[in-house]
């Protein structure tokens, strides 16, 4: 019995075709509808093969090393609940870790600006440790490849 019951789940999955209305009446008080129902293909023996292939699962999307570097939907939490307005809805465990992804993102904004200070006047080492004093991997590696060529040139 559950053969049926997987072979017409199965038809009906590979068919996705509605049913179309022929007509209605009214019949002793009630209303008859009758359908036309898509034409489907019973298989009598089960299949060999699956016929549908699993789905690759959706890799996450790829995640900063650097705490301060939010994700949209952190950037999201932060716009909404950080500073909310009588008008916001936001839960009050919302509001705190807005509160927190905000400073963090405003200290890593800090510190990327400092770095590229000193980038900029040429104290590489300096910009590197700085970057690297704030737990920055992510951005110790650029200040890295932005001192790399001038550092080639200078030899």
């Amino acid at each position: 019995m559950w053969e049926v019951g997987l072979i017409l789940a199965a038809s009906l999955a590979i068919q996705p075709q509605a049913a179309t209305l022929e007509g209605c009446e009214f019949v002793n008080e009630r209303w008859v509808c009758r359908y036309r129902l898509p034409e489907i293909q019973l298989l009598t023996t089960p299949p060999t093969s699956p016929e549908v292939l699993p789905l690759p699962l959706a890799a996450p999307p790829p995640q900063s090393p650097d705490p301060g570097v939010l994700s949209e939907t952190e950037t999201e939490l932060v716009a909404r609940c950080a500073e909310p307005g009588w008008f916001s809805l936001c839960l009050p465990p919302q509001r705190a870790e807005a509160r927190r992804l905000r400073d963090t993102a405003r200290a890593y904004e800090d510190t990327r600006r400092q770095v590229g200070e000193l980038i900029s006047t040429g104290a590489c080492d300096q910009a590197r440790a700085r970057a690297l004093g704030g737990g920055y991997l992510g951005l110790a590696r650029e200040a890295q490849t932005l001192c790399a060529p001038a550092s080639v040139g200078d030899q």
